[in-house]
């Protein structure tokens, strides 16, 4: 959508973007194409593509271009009405009207993905549900906001490496597809944005679904008191600070803590 067809929209449905919901619109038909065709590719199609708020359609029209059925979830009443009579008459589109937090997202089948625009108030929160699910879904395409895309980038020893870092690193391949300028979003936002894209690693490699919850709670309480010891936290022989120990030992740490083991039986070294 151009931002002309958007502002034309927004004023016959009189409609306004609304900052509490983190309401910003793609308005770069070329980027929407190449983030639907990026979200697509190597996967064998037909596929069902959930879209978590879709707003006024920007990616809607492309994905509906594809060999897809698309259901999308939009919490905003208004803009329901105006992608109900966008995409209604299409047989592969459904529309879902609700907040995404309560959606009982079905079991993940191998053809079906999930994509969107995150807003910034729901994206941690989300990303926890998803990760949390019994099954994880084999492709997930987000555009969030760039300081969220850093948290799940990165690395030990830095300010954002917390416990979302940890979980999503745990369970995903995480891969930044591009960064979006401000300039490509209306209203503009006062942040870069970036796609994001997640691929289940191997089960051997990750945690099992009856194992997740158990697993973030310890995290979490690991990194509960940034500056203390583990030693103080998790009351573990572990002279190291949460930031400090990589994604992949904080599995081994919790499987370990669970048969009281020490942290030097699972690798990690006190250097």
């Amino acid at each position: 959508m151009t931002l002309f067809q958007i502002k034309s929209l927004l004023s016959t449905y009189h409609l306004a973007p609304l900052k509490k919901l983190s309401q910003n619109f793609l308005i770069d038909q070329n980027m929407a194409k190449l983030i639907v065709r990026e979200s697509l590719q190597g996967l064998p199609l037909p596929l069902e593509v959930y879209e978590i708020g879709p707003g006024l359609g920007a990616l809607t029209e492309f994905f509906l271009n594809e060999n897809i059925s698309l259901k999308a979830i939009e919490i905003d009443r208004g803009f329901c009405k105006v992608l109900q009579e966008r995409f209604g008459s299409n047989p592969k589109f459904q529309l879902i009207q609700g907040n995404v937090l309560d959606f009982p997202f079905p079991h993940a089948k191998k053809d079906t993905i999930l994509v969107g625009n995150l807003p910034y108030n729901i994206a941690s929160l989300l990303l926890v549900k998803l990760s949390l699910l019994p099954e994880l879904f084999p492709r997930m395409v987000f555009t969030l906001q760039h300081d969220v895309a850093l948290r799940l980038l990165a690395s030990p020893k830095t300010k954002q490496f917390g416990a979302l870092s940890v979980l999503m690193q745990s369970l995903f391949n995480i891969k930044r597809l591009r960064t979006l300028p401000k300039e490509l979003f209306y209203p503009m936002p006062n942040v870069l944005s970036a796609v994001v894209l997640f691929e289940p690693k191997e089960p051997a490699a990750s945690l099992l679904a009856t194992d997740r919850t158990s697993f973030y709670a310890f995290v979490r309480k690991g990194f509960s008191q940034r500056r203390k010891k583990l030693s103080k936290v998790l009351g573990i022989p572990l002279e190291k600070r949460a930031e400090e120990i990589p994604s992949e030992h904080w599995i081994k740490l919790w499987r370990e803590s669970k048969d009281s083991s020490i942290a030097k039986k699972v690798g990690i070294c006190e250097n």
